[in-house]
């Protein structure tokens, strides 16, 4: 079985471009078009690390982290979107996000829980994202009733159209 993520076990990690390929690799072959690498050694660390490789025209379900825990991006290339919404759907802001090279926002943290949802607008984009943990999916991440879920792609595309995002 394939698998769109990369767990890491070891107490001493690094990276240069490589993880880039394989991550395009494995979005490549991801009916989500993302992939991702855990650096963090377990679910239960209290500091949870990705480098995530999202694809241009993936979609990722806005979502809110209920429990007060921060999270952050950190471009490092490519260019994306960070639609920040309220619980009503209404959008707040529309962060626009790119490597330090150009004069967009590098770097976003969210130290309160608000809905929002990234989307890549550069054919990709690679960021590194921190979450505080520990995490548990069914208590850190409640997904938007405002929104549709990841499998109908009708019901997505209507939606972006309505938050005026061009794809």
């Amino acid at each position: 079985m394939k698998t769109n993520s990369i767990r890491n076990k070891k107490k001493l990690i690094y990276f240069n471009n490589s993880i880039i390929k394989k991550l395009k690799e494995l979005a490549d072959l991801s009916k989500k078009k993302r992939s991702r690498i855990c650096i963090h050694t377990s679910q239960n660390c209290k500091t949870h690390e990705m480098i995530i490789f999202l694809k241009k025209n993936s979609y990722i379900r806005p979502h809110i982290h209920p429990n007060q825990k921060s999270e952050s991006y950190h471009v490092i290339k490519g260019k994306m979107l960070v639609y920040v919404f309220t619980k009503s759907g209404k959008t707040i802001d529309v962060i626009k996000m790119s490597s330090p090279q150009n004069s967009d926002n590098f770097y976003y943290r969210m130290n309160k829980g608000y809905y929002h949802m990234p989307i890549a607008i550069s054919d990709y984009c690679v960021y590194h994202e921190t979450f505080s943990g520990p995490f548990e999916k069914q208590n850190d991440v409640t997904y938007a009733e405002f929104a549709p879920p990841e499998n109908d792609q009708y019901l997505i595309k209507k939606f972006l159209k309505k938050i005026n995002h061009k794809y």
